[in-house]
């Protein structure tokens, strides 16, 4: 099991999953090259800007943005999040542009393990949507 560095369990894994498995298996659950991916990202992120990047934000009321539930009316049914191997990133320092072309030169840069889909930015301007499909492309975008 690999645990992040710079994130908690809230903040990858929907409350409701949380209180129906628990902390560890919710972490058992999670992708660790998708977890050692957002560790990366997070890292190379903050060198280059100085700033973090989130994904859920509970105190908001943002809940959705990692792991879901099966049931989550948050996006398709199929969602790749259901999965525990695609997180919606949101800079802290608000330079969402800058950090979409980021992290897609990670993936063409064959720097992520797991991450190689972003949806296209022009869908999601507040966020980056970083998940894994089966595809060989570097990256996949997806358009919703």
């Amino acid at each position: 099991m690999y645990k992040c560095k710079y994130y908690t369990i809230q903040e990858l894994v929907h409350p409701w999953i949380i209180k129906k498995i628990g902390e560890i298996n919710a972490w058992l659950r999670l992708d660790a090259d998708a977890l050692k991916d957002l560790d990366f990202i997070r890292e190379e992120w903050y060198k280059l800007e100085g700033s973090g990047v989130y994904v859920n934000r509970i105190n908001l009321g943002i809940d959705s943005r990692g792991f879901r539930p099966p049931n989550d009316p948050d996006g398709a049914w199929n969602s790749t999040h259901k999965q525990g191997n695609t997180f919606d990133l949101e800079p802290v320092n608000g330079k969402h542009r800058k950090f979409f072309n980021f992290v897609k030169q990670l993936i063409k840069d064959d720097k992520l393990k797991k991450l190689n889909t972003l949806e296209d930015f022009e869908y999601t301007r507040t966020w980056t949507h970083a998940g894994y499909m089966n595809t060989n492309e570097r990256p996949l975008i997806i358009k919703p």
